[in-house]
């Protein structure tokens, strides 16, 4: 049994010790904090169109666990292979160095992993690799707003490498997603950090590599809910879908797929369509509370969970090391 679950049951009328309902919050909050909290990436076969015909994903997730607390994984794009496995980029993330690296996680058709090992290092913090192929050639976008620019990057899905190809623009935007959309590519992102609200930003060009022009209505949208990008346009039957954060009670809690409604140079509509969210319910997803990635490829689909491991050593011990940052910092 999922030790939340029975910890709250502890908690819960109608047990006689805990009649007073603040007092059962407070508590509950202190629980919490005994569980380390880890990003992992999950995968499953799935079809799209039932996905979005049906508004609902209930799919029985491989969660792909590590058994060290020492590192997460995380933002996971899938890539061309063509070898008969499957190919996964993603951010790895070790908190002894307190930085991400963009990955390439292999697997078999059993979702059982080959290998990993590390394509990108800049010492500076790299997320959210997305993935966009164009004239027959991947290339990959990195996240790295921490050093306030958005580069680009081709992948060599022979030699398993990232060469750099050129630095698009100076702007710290979040998890940079690219709609190529009446003969233009649109880049979409924001700018704004966890503790705000998020502001959606579009930048458009004739050119893959640029220049980008500013959308005339920046910042688009701005809110916690629906704003930030959370993996690649999905295109289907026609129309247009784009996955996002929900981020409204806290960071990475479930997956807004919002339908484009209109996008030109001056205007930009999109509407609610359905949400993805962890269904707790099915066996498979034990241990796991939130999603902020959703990518397809094929009837692949890649997503990544946030695992709650119980671990009240490990939590001291991130209290502490915090609490040394902090004085240090004062």
């Amino acid at each position: 049994m999922n030790k939340v679950f029975q910890l709250k049951k502890i908690i819960s009328p109608p047990n006689p010790m805990f009649k007073d309902f603040k007092m059962k919050k407070k508590l509950l909050k202190y629980v919490k904090k005994l569980f380390f909290k880890q990003w992992i990436i999950g995968i499953c076969k799935d079809n799209i169109d039932t996905i979005l015909k049906n508004k609902n994903f209930d799919a029985d997730i491989k969660w792909l666990k590590t058994k060290s607390l020492e590192k997460f994984y995380a933002d996971p794009f899938l890539v061309n292979s063509k070898e008969n496995n499957i190919k996964i980029l993603f951010e790895e993330y070790k908190f002894n160095e307190e930085y991400g690296k963009i990955s390439l996680l292999t697997l078999n058709n059993n979702f059982k992993k080959i290998n990993s090992k590390t394509l990108l290092d800049t010492q500076v913090h790299l997320s959210y690799p997305f993935v966009f192929v164009d004239n027959d050639k991947i290339y990959i976008f990195p996240e790295s707003a921490q050093n306030g620019k958005l580069s680009c990057y081709e992948y060599d899905e022979i030699n398993e490498r990232i060469n750099f190809i050129k630095d698009i623009f100076h702007i710290p935007l979040l998890d940079a997603t690219i709609l190529k959309y009446n003969n233009k590519y649109w880049i979409f992102g924001t700018l704004g950090s966890n503790n705000s609200n998020y502001s959606l930003n579009i930048y458009y060009s004739d050119n893959l590599f640029g220049p980008y022009n500013a959308h005339e209505g920046n910042p688009v949208k701005t809110g916690l809910d629906g704003i930030r990008p959370a993996g690649n346009f999905i295109q289907n039957s026609g129309n247009i879908f784009r996955p996002t954060q929900n981020c409204k009670n806290k960071y990475g809690e479930s997956i807004t797929i919002n339908k484009l409604m209109l996008l030109n140079e001056k205007e930009f509509s999109e509407e609610l369509y359905m949400k993805v969210e962890i269904n707790n319910a099915n066996k498979c997803n034990k241990g796991i509370h939130s999603i902020h990635t959703f990518n397809i490829k094929n009837e692949l689909i890649v997503i990544d969970g946030q695992r709650w491991v119980f671990s009240p050593i490990k939590q001291l011990k991130k209290y502490r090391k915090g609490k040394l940052i902090n004085k240090i910092a004062d």
